[in-house]
């Protein structure tokens, strides 16, 4: 299974680009702290740190307490101003949001939204919605933009690697619709797996996210790395056959666990009590409706059956669940109850189950994080310094 690679480790960092990493990483450093981080020597380390400042990445902040001389300055990434441009699409409504560079939300638009239709009539408001956001802004620079899809994606190129649920859309319209708003890099991504990287608490937690919501997709991030697959459909969980005969699921085959626990199942076997919209379910379930709760527990129990397999896999130290059905409280108590009772005890031994965000910000903060390391990687930045030069 490939797994995105993260920067190079802190020690012997030498190049610009991986010490700008670890100034990054740490939230800054003073001259001495990163000579003794290094191992660089001061010629080298002062030259690397007056072609930083000159190109606009590092700048000297607050001066630190003093250590028998003159007080040392710390030196900061200068993130003063930079943006992220986020656009999470789900299968039902879409929301776009301006972050800073850590995914926090500046403003944000969210939109009903019918993935389904023609990829332009889709795409082309969400771009007018992140210029008219962009234009808000006072004295910003865009970084880059993310874009998340319910659909397995092509991390290195941005197109849709198997488009189940956009089935009319080219494999590059969102990558060609970004390009043509913005002269600026851009990254595409599952929505599950770039919720799942703005779920985790640290880099250092492994991390099993599951979004349900219309679908189901599942996210793993692993040491602050996503797990994507061979062909980047790790984690399409929605396909995993439960029963031979079971319920026939929208991809035709029969007794897929989307077609016991996704939203739109759960729907499907409400829609006779009137109850069809996934905000009603949600609604219901959490006022402790009881024509809702037996259903929901039911479908919460199918995909704590599934899910055990993974978790034991993967021995995680949290499962999150997300979207508006996935926390649902009812939902989330099921699925914990079920996951315990299936896995041994030193796989359940630490390990937290419990929800997440059900909106959308989770994937707009982890795409932020993936906008960040692609410009600012040790790469980029290397050749940056060098095409500068050049210059």
């Amino acid at each position: 299974m490939s797994q995105e690679r993260m920067p190079a480790s802190h020690g012997g960092a030498t190049s610009h680009g991986h010490l700008l990493e670890l100034i990054r990483s740490t939230g800054g450093l003073s001259r001495q702290q990163l000579l003794a981080a290094t191992g660089m020597s001061r010629a080298t380390l002062y030259e690397r740190l007056e072609t930083l400042l000159r190109r606009g990445f590092i700048y000297e902040a607050e001066s630190l307490q003093a250590t028998g001389g003159r007080r040392s300055r710390k030196i900061r990434f200068d993130d003063r101003g930079r943006v992220v441009l986020a656009i999470a699409l789900g299968q039902t409504h879409a929301t776009v949001s301006v972050t800073d560079t850590r995914g926090t939300p500046l403003r944000s638009v969210t939109t009903s939204q019918e993935i389904s239709g023609p990829a332009d009539s889709v795409l082309s408001p969400l771009i007018q919605a992140g210029k008219s956001l962009l234009s808000q802004g006072f004295d910003e620079v865009l970084t880059g933009v993310g874009v998340s899809l319910p659909t397995p994606v092509e991390a290195g190129t941005g197109f849709v690697a198997h488009a189940t649920t956009i089935p009319g859309w080219p494999p590059d319209a969102v990558a060609r619709a970004v390009k043509d708003a913005w002269d600026v890099p851009f990254v595409v991504e599952n929505d599950a797996r770039a919720a799942a990287l703005g779920e985790r608490t640290s880099d250092a937690e492994t991390i099993v996210y599951v979004k349900v919501a219309t679908g189901i997709g599942c996210g793993i991030v692993v040491e602050g790395s996503i797990l994507r697959g061979a062909r980047g459909a790790a984690g399409d969980i929605g396909h995993i056959r439960m029963a031979e005969d079971g319920p026939v699921c929208r991809c035709g085959r029969q007794g897929c666990l989307a077609a016991y626990s996704s939203g739109r199942a759960i729907s499907d076997r409400l829609s006779d009590q009137g109850i069809t919209y996934l905000q009603a379910v949600s609604d219901a379930a959490r006022a402790g409706d009881p024509r809702v709760a037996p259903i929901i527990g039911s479908a919460a129990a199918v995909l704590g059956r599934a899910l055990s397999a993974t978790i034991t896999t993967l021995n995680p130290d949290r499962l999150v669940l997300g979207g508006i059905i996935g926390t649902i409280p009812g939902f989330v108590d099921q699925v914990r109850a079920t996951v315990m009772a299936i896995v041994v005890e030193r796989i359940a031994d630490g390990l937290t189950i419990e929800a997440g965000d059900p909106g959308d910000q989770s994937a707009s903060q982890g795409l932020a994080t993936l906008v960040m390391r692609k410009v600012f990687s040790p790469e980029a930045i290397n050749a940056a310094v060098n095409d500068f030069a050049i210059a």
